[in-house]
């Protein structure tokens, strides 16, 4: 029994020491030849300045205090000289009817389509198709958080399931509705004539439902010789219209106060694409206008657009990512990058139990990482080219001492 216990605790014994010998061992490894490694992949970065500031644009406000009015122009819509921004009424009462006489017309014209598509099997089946397009516009406004497009949207998806609604019925019926209708509406116009005033365009342009103060204070000409001092001490002036505002041209503005580091790395005419925190949901092509001089370490920068207006009418104040290039590579940390006397780059491998030195190029380097591309090594062999090209899922070996190519590792 005692011979039994004591070959137990020299098993443990033994097993012991084993495991600390193995611990040791690996312990004088990482000491003596430290060994590590990460996987490469593909990865995209951008050259970018994060900025803040004002979007500007060549507008007027449309003056009016009149709060009994109707709205008849969407955001960003394009209006022509004279045309119709809004109607004014006379009394509550006046307003409601012209909404009553609005929501009548819609539906004559729904009846109206519906008794085309109870005739014609060819515009039955193409309601169909404009439902489901706008099921599809409706969950993507709504999915983008954009709420007056899913308004929109809404409003179009409706109509278009009336008018599939109301082709089910028989022509006769429908005739008898339209009529009746048609009575209704007359005898509504009738009541409502003379009891307007409509609130016109002084001039063809984009139409926005909000006027901020900033119209007369940030435009084009002003941008032309703003100092930093004048960009720091901008504020809004009173403004009060319940119609809006119309903004002339295709053009507009972003104006920002950058140091002068980050301006340094821009030059006149340089495209680039500004990328907005909120209200604009993809990158905005834009070119540098004005450099201004340096004032106290800052500069003024004023960047051009002259597309996609109807998407920034409502934009202001706005925090910016000024994107200057967009790269693509494979992705390794810093100090995998292997640089030789004549300047080629590499990157060392662990391939089974040996080290492969694969040359690359840099596309791009970050604060602890940079991007690069495989280089073809002259060769007629395949495998051999297949060996030495970095690639996506390989091993990269971070530190490790007395590297070579073919270095035996374990």
């Amino acid at each position: 029994m005692r011979s039994r216990s004591l070959s137990t605790k020299l098993i443990f014994v033994f097993l012991f020491l084993a495991v600390a010998a193995y611990f040791s061992v690996q312990a004088y490894r990482y000491f003596i030849d430290p060994q590590t490694t990460t996987l490469v992949y593909a990865y995209a970065s951008e050259d970018a300045i994060t900025a803040t500031g004002y979007f500007a644009r060549d507008e007027q406000v449309i003056a009016c205090g009149e709060t009994l009015l109707e709205i008849e122009r969407a955001e960003g819509e394009r209006v022509p000289a004279n045309g119709a921004l809004a109607t004014v009424y006379r009394s509550e009462s006046a307003l409601s009817e012209h909404r009553q006489l609005r929501a009548l017309r819609s539906r004559l014209e729904q009846l109206r389509y519906a008794r085309e598509a109870a005739r014609d099997a060819e515009t039955a089946l193409k309601l169909d198709g404009d439902i489901r397009t706008d099921i599809t516009a409706l969950r993507a406004a709504l999915a983008a958080e954009s709420w007056s497009t899913a308004e929109s949207a809404g409003e179009t998806l409706r109509t278009s399931v009336l008018k599939r609604e109301y082709a089910y019925e028989g022509t006769d019926e429908l005739g008898a509705r339209i009529d009746a209708l048609k009575a209704e509406v007359a005898a509504l116009s009738g009541r409502l004539e003379g009891g307007t005033q409509t609130v016109r365009a002084p001039f063809a342009g984009t139409y926005s439902a909000v006027a901020d103060g900033y119209e007369a204070i940030l435009t084009p000409k002003a941008l032309e010789n703003m100092t930093v001092t004048q960009y720091d001490a901008l504020a809004p002036e009173p403004v009060s219209s319940t119609v809006g505002r119309l903004i002339a041209g295709e053009e507009w503005r972003f104006v920002t106060a950058l140091r002068a580091s980050d301006a340094a790395r821009l030059r006149k005419g340089q495209a680039l694409s500004l990328r907005a925190a909120t209200g604009v949901d993809f990158d905005l092509a834009v070119t540098v206008e004005r450099l201004g001089r340096e004032e106290n370490g800052r500069v003024i920068v004023v960047l051009r657009g002259d597309s996609h207006l109807a998407y920034v009418t409502l934009l202001r104040a706005q925090n910016v990512e000024l994107i200057l290039a967009h790269y693509e590579g494979l992705r390794i940390p810093k100090n995998a990058l292997r640089v030789d006397a004549d300047g080629s780059s590499g990157v060392f491998c662990r391939v089974g139990l040996r080290a492969y030195r694969k040359p690359v190029e840099v596309v791009w380097q970050g604060e602890d990482y940079c991007l690069v591309k495989p280089v073809d090594i002259e060769t007629n062999n395949e495998s051999t080219r297949q060996l030495y090209t970095l690639r996506a899922g390989d091993e990269a070996i971070v530190s490790a001492n007395d590297l070579y190519d073919g270095k035996v590792i374990e």
